[in-house]
């Protein structure tokens, strides 16, 4: 039988997960009680049944099908798999992974991770370019990579590094406007190698001779559905939840 300690931890992590917003979450760890606990006394287990009604209400309301959520374990085995030991290839696969769910910020601060260990941008960047283009519109994108190099660019890196391999990955996308700006901040930095001036020439004329808004991805289209942006909502606090539930367990 689960004993009352571990079924009031259980109850407090399941009332944390719905204060955040983690209705489904919530209402499995109330379930896990309710299927674990062995006799409950009735009026605890009237509590439960009614929170777990409560939750499922709550749920229907959204009129949203959350099955494809990640889960907190599941989410817990992409981003911690490997443990201390997880190398630089390990946090690689595992960013990759979670953006291929949906998961951009997640994915995010995973590849923020490689900058800081200063990996080879070709491992990581297209992969970083495209999560960062599923959150942000191209008016907002440049302040977020401007965030990154100053928050994440190791000191002793060129200045220019990242700022213009994230302008070259956005021109192949054909959002040009936020490569050509952040073109013109790294010239401001440190003159531009030959080859770099020549790309920004290219695309001056580019938007020169078509001056149309820049080119929505795919991605952008669909993380702007209320429904689905609420289900990368939910899962992405799942990950940023995860050290406070493990510093409450050991508290």
């Amino acid at each position: 039988m689960t004993n009352k300690l571990t079924i009031a931890f259980t109850r407090r992590e399941a009332e944390l997960y719905r204060s955040h917003g983690l209705l489904e979450e919530a209402r499995q760890l109330y379930r896990q009680v309710m299927d674990e606990a062995g006799t409950l006394g009735p009026s605890l287990a009237e509590s439960l049944q009614e929170k777990i009604r409560s939750l499922e209400d709550e749920l229907a309301e959204l009129d949203i099908d959350l099955s494809d959520v990640v889960s907190e374990r599941e989410l817990c085995i992409l981003r911690e798999g490997w443990g201390d030991a997880q190398s630089a290839a390990d946090i690689n696969t595992c960013a990759a992974a979670l953006g291929s769910i949906g998961l951009y910020e997640a994915a995010i601060e995973e590849y923020c991770r490689l900058i800081r260990l200063q990996q080879p941008l070709v491992d990581y960047i297209r992969g970083l370019t495209d999560c960062l283009l599923a959150v942000y519109t191209p008016e907002s994108i440049e302040a977020e990579i401007d965030a990154i190099i100053a928050r994440d660019q190791p000191g002793d890196a060129h200045p220019n590094i990242l700022r213009i391999a994230f302008a070259m990955e956005l021109a192949q996308r054909g959002v040009d406007r936020p490569a050509l700006a952040l073109y013109e901040t790294a010239r401001t930095i440190r003159p531009l190698p030959d080859r770099i001036e020549a790309h920004v020439k290219t695309l001056e004329k580019r938007l020169a001779a078509h001056p149309v808004p820049d080119q929505e991805r795919p991605a952008v289209v669909r993380a702007t559905n209320p429904a689905y942006q609420l289900k990368v909502r939910l899962a992405n606090r799942l990950a940023r939840l995860r050290g406070l539930i493990r510093r409450l367990r050991k508290s």
